[in-house]
């Protein structure tokens, strides 16, 4: 070997021992909120469970009902101008060609702004394509108040709503806390 090869060697393998662990585990990633409590807290985790029960039982009708009448209205957008129902609310419109939920556990739930809560979820979907079961995978659902009822309002996979994107992208949506 000569000094070259030797000097490289050194340098590629203690670059690569600084950069063990220098990634958080991606549950520590994004720290979630503190565990909300209460009633409210919990008609907003009982609404997302029984949302999932219809989607599973792919009862579409009654979990439409559950869906805020402005994440309808976005979705029939969607429609009209893409052609298709394409929107994590609107579940139907991917049962067929990509995934389907085969069951769920809940997380916890979040105070987020407004009024709103933020309810975390683990699903296991059915990928149409592959054939497969995909287990575990983290999902949010933002829920809030509108004329005094609570709704479903729209659905993160793999990730979490914001404050700002809350405050930001929903403008309307909900009752004054």
């Amino acid at each position: 070997m000569t000094m070259r090869t030797v000097l490289f060697l050194t340098a590629l393998t203690s670059t690569m021992a600084f950069a063990q662990g220098t990634e958080a585990p991606a549950e520590d990633a994004a720290p979630k909120g503190k565990e909300a409590t209460g009633a409210e807290a919990d008609a907003a985790k009982e609404l997302v469970s029984k949302y999932l029960v219809a989607v599973k039982a792919k009862k579409w009708p009654d979990a439409k009902k559950m869906v805020h009448p402005s994440t309808i209205t976005a979705i029939a957008e969607r429609k009209k101008r893409l052609g298709k129902e394409d929107h994590p609310m609107a579940p139907q419109s991917y049962e067929k060609t990509e995934f389907y939920l085969k069951d769920f556990k809940m997380k916890g739930v979040t105070a987020g702004p407004s009024g709103t809560f933020i309810v975390e979820t683990a699903e296991d979907n059915f990928q149409v394509q592959e054939k497969g079961l995909v287990e575990g995978e983290m999902a949010t659902y933002l829920v809030g108040k509108k004329d005094g009822k609570w709704w479903v309002v729209d659905k993160k996979r793999g990730e979490t709503f914001t404050n700002d994107s809350v405050k930001l992208g929903y403008k309307g949506y909900f009752d004054k806390p």
